[in-house]
């Protein structure tokens, strides 16, 4: 009779575990969360993901790009195998489907997935409500384990950190605040690389992107606003990788420092006019100097160049003018908050 009993109560204690993992972990439908308890992890030799956030400055999507961005990492971690993360639009879901990609973020996948596609894809637990990860059907165990991985994930302290770094406001600086962005580890590690101050990266990226990693404008891309070409001369080729885009736009900013220090300009001046030059191009920098020099004003001192601007007929001044002067007056908001 005892052995009976135990065998009851081991049948009922399996049968309640049974149903809080269901609960916790989901169920499977197409393009909503798979999940069941899992004890595979898939090894492919790399996953290609492509995230179709819209970049807009301000949206609440745009700020997601980023978390998604780290949270790709995290997971590619997870299941060790390295990772390629590009932009995209809706339009790559073709590309999963014929087995191109393994992996699309998007929002709020059921208004987002056509009826062409529904069957073929599935897609993960949300993210913050609407940010979902869509994996083709028939990848099944890598979606089963992106489920499983997000479900302790987001119960996770840093998760929660990361989260809060890439959704709060960076619009006023407080006293004493603990990050001025959400990439001020990338921007220390380059500040010691090329001996400019991380928070004058800092005011840089958020007067480029507001730190929006996904911002695009023209032929400028990324946090920094860094054009094609210009990453290419330092190596860079994928722009919306927040590492390699502050790669790229602070070695230009060091490359324009540089410049401007050789010319003999005193330590004030050799900031204002490389972020000046970063800003307009250092070719139109020059020629707004040698107008300086024509009107009898000193072309080594930017106040003074910049009193030129009305009679420079081949440059508007003030959108450059109001650019530097932002960063400045964000860096040293920065400082003072930094030193409380």
């Amino acid at each position: 009779m005892r052995n009976k009993r135990q065998i009851i109560s081991h049948i009922i204690r399996t049968a309640i575990a049974t149903v809080i993992l269901t609960v916790a972990v989901g169920y499977a439908r197409p393009v909503t969360a798979v999940e069941e308890k899992d004890d595979f992890r898939c090894h492919p030799d790399s996953l290609k993901c492509v995230i179709t956030l819209s970049g807009r400055l301000g949206s609440t999507e745009g700020k997601g790009v980023g978390l998604s961005y780290e949270m790709l990492e995290c997971f590619a971690d997870y299941v060790n195998t390295n990772i390629e993360i590009v932009q995209g639009d809706i339009s790559c879901l073709d590309s999963l489907v014929a087995g191109k990609v393994d992996i699309v973020v998007v929002a709020h996948a059921e208004e987002c997935v056509a009826d062409t596609l529904f069957d073929d894809l599935i897609a993960s637990k949300p993210i913050r409500g609407s940010i979902e990860w869509v994996a083709r059907r028939r990848e099944d165990d890598l979606m089963r384990s992106v489920n499983i991985w997000l479900t302790d994930f987001m119960e996770s302290r840093l998760y929660r950190r990361i989260s809060t770094r890439y959704y709060r406001s960076y619009r006023e600086v407080t006293a004493g605040a603990e990050n001025f962005s959400p990439y001020d580890d990338i921007l220390k590690q380059y500040g010691q690389k090329t001996g400019i101050d991380w928070m004058l990266l800092a005011a840089l990226v958020y007067q480029e992107s507001q730190f929006y990693v996904a911002a695009e404008s023209k032929n400028a891309k990324g946090l920094m606003q860094v054009a094609d070409a210009t990453a290419a001369r330092y190596g860079v080729t994928d722009l919306f990788n927040p590492e390699m885009n502050i790669k790229a736009g602070s070695l230009h900013l060091k490359y324009l420092l540089d410049m401007y220090r050789q010319q003999g300009l005193d330590s004030l001046n050799v900031v204002k006019f490389a972020l000046a030059s970063y800003n307009a191009g250092h070719g139109q920098i020059d020629n707004c100097r040698t107008h300086a020099l024509s009107e009898g004003k000193n072309p080594n001192d930017w106040e003074e160049v910049v009193s030129t601007f009305e009679t420079n007929e081949s440059f508007i001044g003030k959108t450059t003018t109001e650019y530097v002067n932002n960063i400045l007056e964000r860096y040293d908001s920065y400082v003072t908050a930094s030193a409380k």
